[in-house]
Formats: C-alpha cells, sequence, structure tokens
C-alpha cells in the first residue's frame, strides 16, 4: 500500500486523483483474482439453491413414460429387461396407438443375454421390421444405448440397424459439484449427437433443432453439455412416496396387455425406461434444498428432451460480464471502507449479497429474453467477502496512523496549552504586586489630600481606583482559571444553610445595588443544611448577583428566591434589565464569552464569571440554567442536591471540563 501511494506521488498526481487510482488498482487486484480462483465448489450449492427457490416450467403435454416397472415384473411373471416378445408386442401397441415417436431407454443386450438362446429366431427379426414399419409411417424409433469405459455399445445384430445413440445421464464427479449430483445433460459426444438431442432432431426432421440455450463445449471431455430446466405438474416433479411423475406415466404391462385406452398416447413422444424401485442403476441424485433425492433417469431424459424441445437451457453469464460485476462490487466496498464506519460497512456488505442473490433468482425466472440466463454467484460473493476483509486491515492500519498522528498532535497541544497557562499564571501573579502597589498609593494619596483636593482631582483619583479594582478583579479571575487548569478543582463539602449565605452575599453587595438605586428583594425557604463547598458556591452566588446589579436599570430590583423541591434546593436570581437575545444563550457559559450588546459595553468584564459559576455548580452535581429575552430581564435557576456524598464531587487529583452539551466530566490530571 505505501509503496503504490508512493509511486503515485513520485508521479505528482492530485490526492484526489491518487485516491481513485488506488480504489480502482485494489478493485481490479480483487476481481482479477477472484476470476482465477476454482469456485465450482460453491457455485454447485448456490445453483441448486436457486434451481429450488426459482419457479420451474410446466412438462411438455406432448411427452408421455412408459415403465418397466415392479407392476410390469410381477403381472408378466418376468424379470427385467423382459425378454424380446413382450418388446415386440410394445412396439405393435405403439403402432395401434399412433404414437409420434418412441425414444426406447432398453439395454438389448441384456434382453439378449436374457432370451438367449432364442434371440436370434423369428421375433428379432419381426421387431426389427416393425421398428423399420413405425419409421416408415413417419414416427421415430431411436434406441438409447449404453456407454461404457471402451465407448458406445451398441445393440445386437439385427437391432444394430436401428437408429440408436448414446443415452447418458451425467453426474457431476470430476467438475462443478463433484457430488454425483446430476445438473447438466450431455448434447454432443465425439461430434455425435446424445440420445435426446437426437431424438428431439428425427421428430422434427425437417426443422433441424437447435442447440438448447446455454450450450458451452468441453475440450477435455470433447463432448457438449447444457443445464436442462426441470419441469412441473401441479407443483410437483417426482414424489417419490407415491412415485408420482410429472409427466404422465404408463406401466409397461399394461401397455402390452391393451389396458392403455385408446387415443390416450396419440400423437405422443413416448419414452420407454426401466423404473424399478430396487434397482440403484433406474436412478439419478438430483439437487434438493436437503440432501440429494434419488430421481428415476426415464423422468430426467424427459426433461431434458423437454428442455430441448422447447430451448429451455439455462445459459450462463459469460466472463466478461461477470468480471465487470465484480469489479463494481469490489470497488463500492473498497470506496465505503474509506468513507463510513467498520459496522456500516458489514451492513452494506450483507445488502450487496443478498441484492446479487436476489438478481440471480430475478434472471433465474422465465422472463422473456431473461429466463434462459444463469448469473454465477460464486465469483460475486467471494469478491464482496475478500474485498471485506482485505480491507478492514487496511482500513485500520489507515485509522492507526491517522490516531498516531492526532496523538503527536495533541501532545503538541497539550506541551502549548502547558506553556501558555504557565506564561498566563506567571504573568498575572506578577502583575498582582503593582497592582496592590497602586491601590495603596491612591488611597493614601487620597488620604494625604484630605480635604484640600480639588473636585475634578478627586473624581479623577476615584476613576483610578476604580480602574484598578476592575484590573484586580480580571487578574483574580485569570488566575483562578489556570489554577484549576494546572491543579484540578477541589472541593471541600461541609454542611451549610443556603439562606444565611445567601444573606452574607447579598450584604456584601447593597452598597453597589443602593448606589444604582437598585432594590433586592429576598424570598427564602426555611431550608435544612446541605453539604456544599461554602467557598465555591458564595463565588458563584456573588457573581450573579453583581451581574443582574450591573446589567439592571436605575430604580428596579433583583428578586431572589430559595425553594426546596424533593431532593434538591432551587435557588432563583431574577433581574429587571435588559436581557440576551436566544443567540447568545448557548454560548453565554463559554469562556472569555461577553453578550454583544450596545448597552452592555459600559459594563467592564472578563467573560469568565459565568464559566467559573457552571464550573463550580457542576462540580456539586448541580445544575444551573438561564431564561432570558431582550428588554424583559434574565433568570438563573441554580439546583444543588439535598444529599451530596464525597464520591459524587470532583476528587483532589482530577481535572473537571465542561462537555459540549453543558454537562459535567472528570478525567485524569497531568500533573497529579
Amino acid at each position: 500500500m505505501r509503496t503504490v501511494t508512493g509511486a503515485f506521488r513520485l508521479l505528482k498526481l492530485p490526492a484526489s486523483l491518487q485516491e481513485t487510482l488506488l480504489h480502482l488498482l485494489l478493485a481490479a487486484v480483487i476481481s482479477v483474482s477472484v476470476m482465477t480462483f476454482p469456485l465450482n465448489f460453491i457455485e454447485a450449492p448456490l445453483f441448486d439453491l436457486r434451481q429450488n427457490l426459482s419457479a420451474k416450467p410446466t412438462i411438455d403435454e406432448r411427452i408421455a413414460i412408459v415403465t418397466i416397472d415392479d407392476q410390469t415384473l410381477n403381472q408378466l411373471s418376468e424379470v427385467a429387461p423382459l425378454p424380446l416378445r413382450f418388446h415386440q408386442k410394445a412396439v405393435q401397441e405403439f403402432e395401434r396407438h399412433e404414437v409420434k415417436a418412441v425414444g426406447y431407454l432398453v439395454d438389448f443386450n441384456k434382453v439378449q443375454r436374457l432370451d438367449d438362446p432364442n434371440f436370434t429366431s423369428d421375433s428379432v427379426q419381426e421387431f426389427y421390421r416393425s421398428t423399420v414399419r413405425l419409421n416408415a409411417q413417419g414416427i421415430p424409433f431411436m434406441l438409447g444405448i449404453p456407454y461404457d469405459m471402451g465407448g458406445e455399445v451398441g445393440a445386437p445384430y439385427p437391432l444394430s440397424q436401428i437408429p440408436q445413440s448414446v443415452a447418458i445421464i451425467h453426474k457431476d464427479g470430476s467438475t462443478f459439484g463433484r457430488d454425483k449430483v446430476t445438473r447438466r445433460a450431455l448434447v454432443s459426444l465425439y461430434d455425435k449427437m446424445a440420445f435426446e438431442m437426437a431424438l428431439a432432431n428425427r421428430i422434427y426432421s425437417n426443422e433441424n433443432i437447435l442447440n438448447p440455450p446455454g450450450t458451452y463445449k468441453s475440450a477435455e471431455a470433447d463432448a457438449q453439455y447444457f443445464l436442462f430446466r426441470l419441469h412441473q405438474n401441479e407443483g410437483r416433479i417426482y414424489d417419490p412416496e407415491y412415485e408420482n411423475f410429472a409427466y404422465p406415466r404408463y406401466s409397461f404391462s399394461d401397455l402390452v396387455e391393451g389396458k392403455i385406452p385408446d387415443g390416450t398416447l396419440k400423437d405422443k413422444i413416448i419414452l420407454v425406461g426401466s423404473f424399478q424401485r430396487e434397482n440403484p442403476s433406474d436412478f439419478t441424485l438430483l439437487n434438493s434444498l436437503h440432501d440429494p433425492i434419488p430421481v428415476p433417469k426415464v423422468l430426467i431424459q424427459a426433461n431434458i428432451l423437454d428442455s430441448i424441445l422447447n430451448q429451455q437451457g439455462l445459459q450462463e453469464v459469460s466472463a466478461t460480464p461477470l468480471a465487470i460485476l465484480c469489479f463494481i462490487l469490489s470497488l463500492v466496498v473498497v470506496i465505503a471502507s474509506f468513507r463510513i464506519r467498520p459496522s456500516r460497512l458489514i451492513g452494506l456488505t450483507v445488502v450487496l449479497l443478498a441484492g446479487i442473490a436476489l438478481i440471480s433468482l430475478i434472471l433465474f425466472q422465465p422472463i422473456p429474453l431473461m429466463g434462459s440466463h444463469w448469473l454465477p454467484l460464486g465469483a460475486p460473493f467471494l469478491s464482496l467477502t475478500l474485498s471485506f476483509y482485505l480491507m478492514i486491515p487496511l482500513r485500520l492500519y489507515s485509522e492507526h496512523r491517522k490516531r498516531f498522528a492526532l496523538e503527536k498532535e495533541n501532545k503538541i497541544l497539550l506541551e502549548v496549552e502547558e506553556l501558555k497557562t504557565n506564561f498566563i499564571q506567571l504573568v498575572t501573579h506578577d502583575l498582582k504586586t503593582p497592582v496592590a502597589r497602586i491601590q495603596g498609593l491612591t488611597e493614601q494619596l487620597r488620604r494625604s489630600l484630605g480635604e484640600n483636593v480639588r473636585l475634578e482631582d478627586r473624581e479623577l483619583i476615584e476613576h483610578l481606583l476604580g480602574a484598578n479594582h476592575e484590573l484586580n478583579n480580571f487578574i483574580g479571575s485569570l488566575l483562578e482559571l489556570t489554577k484549576l487548569d494546572s491543579q484540578g478543582l477541589r472541593v471541600s463539602l461541609q454542611s451549610r444553610d443556603i439562606n444565611p449565605l445567601l444573606e452574607s452575599v447579598i450584604s456584601k453587595l447593597r452598597f453597589n445595588a443602593h448606589s444604582k438605586r437598585i432594590n433586592i428583594s429576598t424570598d427564602f425557604e426555611p431550608l435544612f443544611p446541605i453539604r456544599i463547598d461554602s467557598e465555591l458556591i458564595s463565588k458563584v452566588l456573588s457573581n450573579l448577583i453583581d451581574n443582574a446589579i450591573k446589567y439592571s436599570p436605575e430604580n428596579t430590583t433583583v428578586f431572589i428566591t430559595t425553594r426546596e423541591t424533593g431532593d434538591r434546593v432551587t435557588i432563583s436570581i431574577r433581574d429587571e434589565g435588559v436581557g440576551i437575545s436566544e443567540t447568545e444563550i448557548p454560548n453565554l457559559f463559554s469562556r472569555f464569552h461577553r453578550v454583544k450588546n450596545d448597552n452592555n459595553y459600559k459594563v467592564k468584564g472578563t467573560g469568565l464569571g459565568l464559566y467559573l459559576s457552571k464550573y463550580f455548580i457542576e462540580a456539586h452535581q448541580g445544575t444551573i440554567s438561564v431564561q432570558s429575552s431582550p428588554g424583559q430581564g434574565t433568570t438563573f435557576t441554580l439546583t444543588l442536591p439535598v444529599n451530596l456524598r464525597d464520591s459524587e464531587v470532583i476528587q483532589p487529583g482530577l481535572r473537571f471540563e465542561l462537555s459540549e452539551n453543558g454537562t459535567a466530566k472528570k478525567k485524569e490530571n497531568a500533573h497529579a
């Protein structure tokens, strides 16, 4: 990753272009890698799932099945595959019923062994002539012959003169699922048509039946295959319990004994095959939602013939669009992994997996122009999975680098903050001495001049003392703030009654109130002592009452009330001053913030009083709130818990901060 990004930087590409190229490169590498993996072990069960969940076409009613079954063997008192005379009788019945075509899936080499030495009798010649007569009447008759390791095993002479072709039920053994399940059918072998394909072309010789959709060449086997469709009738393909087929099925014994009503088989394509419950060679495995189930081979061959006649093969999406799909999916996950949280990335990956599966099911339905397509899911699923599991470590690596950079930056900021705090503490501490000296010298000058000073000079001295007092208050606030930042807040709880504490604060501020002709009205409810730090709470009350006096016009009243509500004591301080706008209230308790109001510029302040007040109140697990409207005064409301425990306050050695939403939180003091 670092090598690639380094190469992009050497090319002097813009950062946005570097990021885009990196995403494209990662998606391309993942998709190309996926397309080279052998995914048949994944695709086989996914294909089976789609086969079982998707809609299935209905049967072609032209096809019917005649089976040499257990009923046949019992009624005729014979063994499979029956002596030749019964097959001769069956051919005569087909001629009488005027069928459309006959596909005879019986191994006549076994019939010969069963019927020997009579196999060379006139019955053989008669059977052969009957088949020739059927073909002459336009009723194709074709033998399905087996295939072993040596090649085709044709019927014995003279039956070898009858049209015949290899009838093989393919089972996935060396490729795809490797589970002996039948999923595909043989179209041709060594450039010779397989049984079902040859029979379809003989039935419709004038139309030249094309290869089914999805037919593909296997160079390894020198054969052609296609994925055939399963057909249903009233929702049924095969019921093993009652031996019901989707296609009409008749017992061979009923045929040769003339028990099938006339007209029943007229214009039907008949497949004759063996179906004995205790003979495993008559069955093949078919996929299901659970374990593969055995299904009669002759039924599978009927489905293959149906798929060929109606061109219903499944066509696999080619490699190019599949690779493009894998690339797009990988690119989405790669881009998302750098831009959203890992939890959301998991959700996105799951949604994409479900979406691809749904698309595959939709494409699999018998929709015109789409129903014959099959979208493999192995490659897209693997692309999404690999992209997710590869990008999570890269995301963690990227986050680690960012966190390391932020930690380094934070360390520098902490050092700068410490330097700033130390500088402010040093400067403000050193300023207190000259400020105190100015205060003392000014008061000494006023006393020494006595009554001999002019009125103008007396006013100048008073202004000098007032300005010095404001400067001293500002320095004191800065010292308080730097002390909190460097040493943390220490709360010493004592049992105190709030009412006497308020009276003490009010008495100290009455002179300021009288000088502006402001009345202070109190309404104190008798209270029990509560546990507080009286020094910190006195600072809060003094600041709020002093502000009410400062920002109130002359001849107004400041109302102060106390109440006990439940487990809290409530203190309310209301003035009739200029008020505060709604836009200013959210920032009212921020550091160095002062309300922007033309009337307020006359009042001097540091912008730290309300910040420290909130700090001290929340250290007691209390709250402070404000209600105000311009021109209608302001009300500050404090609440303090009645039963405050030592464990609930800020302990020595801890720092106390105000969070962005106004709640209090603790953190370790770096200087503890």
